[in-house]
């Protein structure tokens, strides 16, 4: 009781500054700790990765992307069929939604580490606190396991039995099939081995050739690839020939066999006239150069025979079967010329035909200029007439044949109405065309 008591009293008699400094220098640890676990989660991602095995790998050894360190392992716990590493990655580096881990030895007693690909390149990103499981995890080949498949491959390929008195093996059966082989051969296989030389010495001289045919091949295939789409349409209409020849076999069997017979009676027909063709070769070879050398009267021809064609239709007269034509006077736009120059023209001796054809000139010119026409205001051409009557028309269709008729009626019915004129007994009243309008 006594000693609890001078305990108490030791502990009321440390100054209260010296309590104060002591709370303090706890809260400053704590918060330290607190504080730098904070830190650390928010500088550092947290990851966990399920290996087969992890020997050779150890708490803080490095995590690492493309050799480049981004973070370390922070534990390693075995468990059953697997071991749980978890690892840190520094928060600024962003790993794929499907990054996987390897656990990669720079030698064979070296150190090791975990080793995260692929590079993010953009989309998903893998989570903080993801796992990724043992589907995309690998572990290096262990040495000793390196050494039991050699062993094992010695042991298949070597002999069998004590010195020797067994089977020689695989490989011994080997060197005494290539032994017997090439026995004798030394010539022929050193005559080889020249051939050979001479090969790749003339591939070498030739190298140039041989890279610029292998750039011109890749050209091709550059090309080819850039038209992938033609390319998958041709064949795509080839092979809907290919599936119409398929289904029409029997047919186009059945042409070819004509065709085949038609070749041969063509054959025999060759055979039979042969002189007769020749000779016919031989004129036409004549009429094409006589053609040749007419050429630009055939070029004149062609050009003028069509208008030629259509004047002669224009002049022909089906109903009497002749030549028409039409009837104008000339010169009706300058009579003053007209009758002049006649005057001028008529210069006989003692006739002073210039002085008499300016007097024209003087005294009818202002006359002859006022009744100046191109052509004469006759209302018909006796050379002309009708051309066809009504049973000599043949038309182009039923429907041109009745709007023609249609329009003969019209033309019919306006010419025999009645003239509206208001004085119908009057003879000036009867000459003023009607039906018209201006």
């Amino acid at each position: 009781m006594s000693g609890s008591s001078g305990i108490a009293a030791g502990v009321r008699s440390v100054p209260r500054g010296v309590w104060i400094a002591i709370v303090a220098v706890i809260t400053i640890g704590v918060a330290f700790v607190v504080g730098g676990k904070i830190i650390n989660n928010l500088r550092y991602n947290n990851y966990t990765a399920y290996f087969k095995a992890t020997s050779g790998l150890f708490v803080g050894d490095p995590v690492k992307i493309i050799g480049v360190d981004v973070g370390k392992v922070s534990s390693i716990s075995p468990r059953s069929g697997d071991v749980r590493v978890k690892f840190t990655v520094d928060s600024s580096r962003k790993l794929p939604a499907d990054a996987s881990a390897y656990i990669v030895a720079d030698s064979l007693v070296g150190g090791r580490f975990i080793q995260v690909t692929p590079v993010y390149q953009g989309g998903q990103k893998l989570a903080d606190g993801a796992q990724i499981p043992m589907e995309r995890t690998a572990i290096p080949v262990e040495w000793d396991q390196i050494k039991t498949e050699l062993d094992k491959l010695t042991n298949n390929l070597g002999p069998t039995g004590d010195k020797g008195t067994g089977d020689k093996g695989s490989l011994g059966r080997v060197v005494d099939t290539l032994g017997r082989n090439l026995d004798g051969t030394g010539a022929d296989l050193n005559r080889a081995l020249k051939e050979l030389s001479t090969v790749t010495t003339t591939l070498a001289d030739n190298r140039s050739d041989l890279f610029a045919t292998v750039r011109n091949l890749q050209t091709l295939t550059t090309a080819l690839s850039s038209v992938d789409d033609q390319m998958m349409q041709f064949n795509g209409r080839i092979a809907s020939v290919s599936k119409l020849l398929a289904r029409n076999t029997g047919k186009l069997d059945g042409a070819l066999t004509e065709v085949d017979s038609v070749l041969g009676e063509v054959n025999t027909f060759l055979d039979d006239n042969t002189s007769a063709l020749s000779t016919s070769v031989a004129r036409l070879s004549d009429v094409t150069g006589v053609l040749s050398q007419k050429d630009e009267q055939i070029r004149g021809l062609l050009h003028s025979g069509p208008h030629q064609l259509v004047n002669f239709y224009n002049i022909y007269n089906p109903l009497t079967g002749s030549l028409t034509g039409a009837f104008a006077l000339g010169n009706g736009g300058s009579l003053i010329n007209f009758l002049c120059q006649a005057i001028e023209g008529s210069d006989l001796k003692g006739n002073p035909a210039q002085a008499d054809a300016a007097e024209c000139v003087e005294v009818l010119g202002p006359m002859l200029a006022s009744i100046a026409v191109n052509y004469p205001p006759f209302l018909f051409n006796p050379m002309t007439g009708m051309s066809a009557t009504q049973d000599q028309l043949i038309y182009q269709n039923a429907d041109v044949k009745r709007r023609a008729q249609a329009r003969q009626d019209d033309i019919d019915a306006a010419n025999r109405r009645e003239n509206p004129g208001k004085d119908t007994n009057s003879l000036t009243s009867l000459l003023v065309p009607f039906g018209g309008g201006r």
